[in-house]
């Protein structure tokens, strides 16, 4: 694809928020996760990494109390189209609300843009904000995703009109996964890159063990994504 000889790189989501739902909703998932939070009587619910809302949009209508977060800011502004409720901007390993909710939740692999060594913080404010028998549900990339994409990915077409490159690798060495996306815009080629760590689920129990008991969903979309439910110990 060809743009303007202007380029630039932006930060992760300050370019990809405005298209996320129409290039990366996933509409199999949300009707599993849906699936997995409708077993148990939920009311309250924190939203972690909410994105552009629309799980949050689903959960309100069903009837549940929402509180959606984000710590991107371009995303909880494209959200408004989605969500009405109320959206807070937040670190999701380091936040006090003063508040317990019945789930915490966090999907689309958002728990991968955290290192390992954050993991622990992750899991201690969800067990903080979770009232007695309050569950933690999150998702996260199969080990073999690292497999899948050790041949690079690359998809191309037109997101409202602006042509675009999605590529995606990985790197075995230190297991992750690194994507790289292009926009060819009026006003040049916007670059973003964003890049995640894809972990085993012993390392996953290892930081999760203190605070919840664990169920693990491995063939919640087979060979892609497993589903962990924590109880609150």
């Amino acid at each position: 694809m060809e743009g303007s000889a202007n380029s630039r790189a932006v930060s992760n989501y300050e370019m990809l928020a405005r298209y996320y739902d129409e290039l990366l909703q996933d509409e199999e998932a949300l009707s599993l996760w849906l699936e997995y939070i409708e077993e148990e009587d939920f009311h309250t619910v924190l939203e972690l990494a909410s994105g552009s809302g629309v799980m949050a949009k689903i959960l309100k209508k069903k009837g549940y109390e929402v509180t959606a977060s984000d710590i991107s800011e371009q995303m909880k502004e494209v959200s408004r189209v989605n969500f009405d409720g109320e959206y807070l901007l937040l670190n999701m390993t380091d936040y006090d609300l003063k508040k317990k909710f019945d789930l915490v939740l966090c999907i689309c692999d958002s728990i991968n843009y955290l290192y390992e060594e954050e993991l622990d913080a992750f899991f201690k404010c969800a067990s903080k904000h979770l009232n007695e028998k309050g569950r933690l549900i999150f998702d996260m990339h199969d080990m073999k995703r690292i497999e899948e994409f050790k041949e690079q990915y690359i998809e191309e077409g037109f997101v409202s009109g602006v042509p675009y490159q999605w590529t995606i690798t990985s790197d075995e060495y230190d297991d992750t996964l690194h994507e790289h996306f292009t926009f060819y815009t009026e006003e040049g080629m916007i670059e973003e890159n964003h890049s995640q760590n894809v972990f085993d689920v012993d390392t996953i129990r290892r930081h999760m063990e203190p605070y919840f008991e664990i169920r693990v969903i491995d063939d919640f979309i087979e060979d892609e994504k497993l589903l962990i439910v924590g109880y609150k110990k």
